[in-house]
């Protein structure tokens, strides 16, 4: 599916560049499979081994630049996650962040953004669940964006705020 020098994005560690395509020498290994070996983009140190076969919603191709930039047209318009149990919500939360998909991060980001303004409206404390999805998907999504758009990652949220001015 994926070749050496493509760039994925990992359920787990974001945006990662395909190094090697083959069987791996190491012990908790299948040495029967053939893996991508992948070098996250974001992450200096860190290696991950996936199995070539049966990787579908680990494992996806960085949108386009076009698709990029039809996602940062498309932010207002996409919903919030409904859910006002807060056990519920760190469920959602975890699962928008899994899918792997820049809409579900969206949707988390505004979710969490929301509340976030809302409690400290009303002199509550913003609550750690929110930040730590929020910041996940932020990472998850800005490395995306970063290398679809071809700009620096520290850059995005400038971006994104230019083109959403009228």
């Amino acid at each position: 599916m994926f070749k050496v020098g493509d760039q994925v994005v990992h359920y787990k560690e974001g945006v990662c560049e395909v190094t090697n395509i083959g069987r791996l020498d190491i012990r908790c290994s299948d040495r029967e499979k053939e893996y991508y070996t992948l070098k996250p983009l974001y992450n200096a140190g860190g290696t991950l081994y996936m199995p070539v076969n049966g990787q579908e919603k680990q494992l996806r191709k960085v949108i386009s630049s076009n698709e990029a930039r039809e996602l940062i047209a498309d932010m207002p318009n996409i919903d919030i996650l409904n859910v006002n149990d807060e056990k519920r919500r760190e469920l959602m939360y975890k699962e928008a962040l899994f899918k792997n998909q820049c809409r579900s991060w969206v949707a988390l980001m505004k979710t969490s953004y929301i509340r976030k303004k809302e409690r400290l409206a009303v002199g509550k404390k913003v609550i750690n669940v929110d930040d730590r999805y929020l910041n996940s998907a932020e990472k998850f999504l800005y490395g995306e964006l970063a290398v679809a758009l071809d700009i620096p990652k520290e850059k995005v949220r400038e971006y994104i705020v230019k083109k959403m001015e009228p």
